[in-house]
């Protein structure tokens, strides 16, 4: 009965610890954006934009236009004694273009990875794939960040 009991006290402590989903917060977006040009990789851009149409406020008046361009690098770092790839370096430079108003804020995000070769070519393009997606979700937190403090985005009443 004292374990019943102690179980319950434990669980009823435990459920105030101020937990709450990491997107709840993300509801309190005063910005609609609108996705203009999207140009270079395919998979990073697509990603990078389905995010920021999940972090979307369709009934906000301020309308923000992106241009997105990704240019995505895929070079060999070092090779084998055979003269075969040994390891890859991945590099991602994305440029996006903030517009409101016509004033217009650049962000530029470089992101580098090494990645080793694999002897199993699927499990190298799924990894590559993972590395992409990491890509593409730094350059969408950064670009959060970057709408969220912007001056003229927090004075919306001017």
């Amino acid at each position: 009965m004292k374990k019943i009991i102690f179980n319950i006290l434990i669980l009823f402590f435990l459920n105030n610890c101020g937990f709450s989903p990491i997107y709840l917060q993300e509801k309190d977006v005063n910005y609609n954006v609108q996705i203009g040009i999207v140009e270079g990789d395919r998979v990073i851009n697509n990603l990078i934009v389905s995010q920021l149409n999940r972090n979307n406020n369709k009934e906000s008046t301020t309308k923000i236009n992106i241009n997105i361009n990704t240019e995505y690098k895929k070079t060999i770092n070092s090779k084998d004694a055979t003269g075969a790839a040994a390891s890859y370096e991945l590099v991602s430079k994305t440029l996006v273009d903030i517009t409101k108003n016509n004033q217009t804020e650049k962000l530029v995000v470089t992101k580098k990875f090494i990645m080793d070769k694999n002897d199993n070519s699927f499990d190298q393009d799924n990894y590559e794939k993972t590395i992409k997606e990491t890509f593409a979700s730094s350059v969408f937190e950064q670009l959060r960040y970057k709408l969220n403090s912007l001056e003229w985005l927090l004075n919306l009443s001017k």
